[in-house]
């Protein structure tokens, strides 16, 4: 995970990238994880609709008892 996020030494790098192309299960499962990673990067969290009109439901009460 950590070679996924650029969190390792220049060094450690190098023996994580032999490795992977070493043993192909690896290289599989590390292939797998870039792509999940991608995927979650494009991901864009937004509240829904009703999330919205909750808290804005929710802060008008707070502004009548005033």
């Amino acid at each position: 995970m950590r070679r996924l996020y650029n969190e390792t030494s220049a060094e450690e790098a190098k023996e994580i990238d032999k490795a992977i192309l070493c043993d192909s299960q690896l290289q599989y499962l590390y292939h797998e994880l870039v792509a999940q990673k991608n995927e979650l990067d494009e991901i864009q969290l937004t509240p829904s609709d009703a999330a919205i009109k909750n808290i804005l439901h929710y802060a008008q009460g707070l502004q009548e008892h005033r």
